[in-house]
Parts: C-alpha cells; structure tokens; sequence
C-alpha cells in the first residue's frame, strides 16, 4: 500500500542519514550496535505487528460482509420460492378448474386470504450484486416486486368485486347454481358496467398470475446461480418449486 512504503521510506532515510552521521565521526560500527539496531528492530516490530493486526482485522471484515451476503442472498431465494409457491397453489386451485371456460368469470372463487401476504424483498441488502456480473439483477428483482404485488392486487380486486356486488345480485335474482342461463340472461341481472368488469378483471388475473410465476422462476434462478458463481463453497437454496400448471 501506498502508506506502507511511505513508511519504509521514511524509516529508510532516517537510518540512511544516522548511518553516515556516524561515520562522519567515525564511529559508525559501534553507533549501529548500540543505538540504531535496537531502534531499528523496534520500529520494524511495531510496523509488523500493526500491518499484522490491521490484515486481520480487514481479513474479519471481508468474511463478516461474505457472510451477510450470502445471509441476504440466501433470504431473497428463499421469498421469491414463498411468492411462487403461493402463485402457482392459486394456479392449481382457483385457476385451473375455470381456465379456457367460457363462465370463468363467474365460477372463479373469490380468495380474500391473499390480502394478507406480503412478502418483501430486502433490495437494500443485495446491493453487492452490483458488482457481480449480472449488474441489471437488482433491477429485475425489483421488478418481480412489483409484478407479484400487482397479481396480488388483482385477484384481491377481483375477489371483492364478486363477493361484494356480484353475488348479492345473483342471489336477489334467485340464480340457481347449476340452472342453465344464457350470458344475456346474466348481462341483464347484473347489468352491463358490471358484466364487463367481471369479465375483464377474471382475464386480469390469469394473465397477472401466469406473467408473474413465469418470470418469477426465470428471476430466480438467475439469483441462485449469481450467488453460486460468487460464492462457490458456500450452501446457496436451490430455486426448487411446484410445477407451475401452465406447464
């Protein structure tokens, strides 16, 4: 370091100079023996052992900051697989059973219990993934956040729409599950504003859902493998999840 040979330098020109002080006088062999050794031995141990304490130290810094890298990427691995697992459960279990269905938008089950996830990513710890070789992974992270948000938001909307106004008219119109009605028949009993915004927010959610569990897979397993390349014998999750029932 540049600090170091300063260091050197200076401890350098000042024995240089003592050295040819004393033989000046003429007693340059006794003047080393007797006070410039030891001098000499005591500065350099004192140099040593501080260069010596300060790797160490710095040494420590680098393993602890190693160590919450690999804590935090570790952390981030783990969300994205808790957001794709519920994803693709509402895939299999809300979305499959009405997918390609023409009466989609009124046999799609209203979940509400979704409001209640939030699962966050912690982008503030991940920033040393700007120094990996994937710098645009933050970003695309970052993404995913707000992807999975709005397929939250989506179904939640959704949800409340069906719960909230379109089953309190179907009931009133005494519809009976199961009795064929034309979609005339429905447009006119729950009228045409609301006929159409059932329809478009069911579409909005399949395609939220779908959009967010493809790229969601994608973004994380570019995560486990950056954090592989940069930490190579460390224990990094797998990204393993459901199958997705796109697929």
């Amino acid at each position: 370091m540049k600090g170091d040979h300063q260091v050197v330098a200076a401890v350098v020109i000042f024995f240089a100079g003592a050295a040819f002080g004393g033989l000046v006088e003429g007693r340059l062999i006794s003047a080393l023996f007797k006070d410039y050794v030891p001098a000499l031995v005591t500065l350099l141990a004192a140099y040593i052992g501080a260069s010596y304490a300060f790797k160490l130290q710095s040494d420590k810094e680098d393993r602890e900051n190693q160590q919450g890298n690999i804590v935090a990427g570790n952390l981030a691995i783990f969300n994205i697989l808790r957001k794709l697992n519920i994803l693709i459960n509402y895939q299999r279990q809300i979305i499959t059973p009405i997918r390609g269905k023409r009466t989609a938008f009124l046999e799609m089950q209203p979940t509400l219990h979704l409001l209640e996830e939030d699962i966050r990513l912690d982008l503030n710890s991940l920033s040393f993934l700007l120094n990996s070789d994937n710098p645009d992974l933050l970003g695309e992270l970052s993404v995913e956040e707000s992807k999975f948000q709005s397929a939250l938001d989506a179904i939640n909307k959704r949800s409340k729409i069906h719960l909230k106004q379109v089953q309190p008219k179907m009931e009133r119109a005494s519809v009976v599950e199961g009795d064929d009605y034309t979609f005339q028949q429905i447009e006119q009993i729950l009228g045409q504003r609301l006929y159409v915004t059932i329809h478009k927010a069911t579409d909005q959610v399949i395609d939220h859902v779908d959009s967010a569990v493809s790229s969601l897979q994608e973004v994380g397993e570019k995560l486990a493998n950056t954090m592989k390349e940069l930490y190579p014998n460390e224990n990094i999750i797998s990204l393993a999840v459901i199958e997705s029932s796109t697929q």
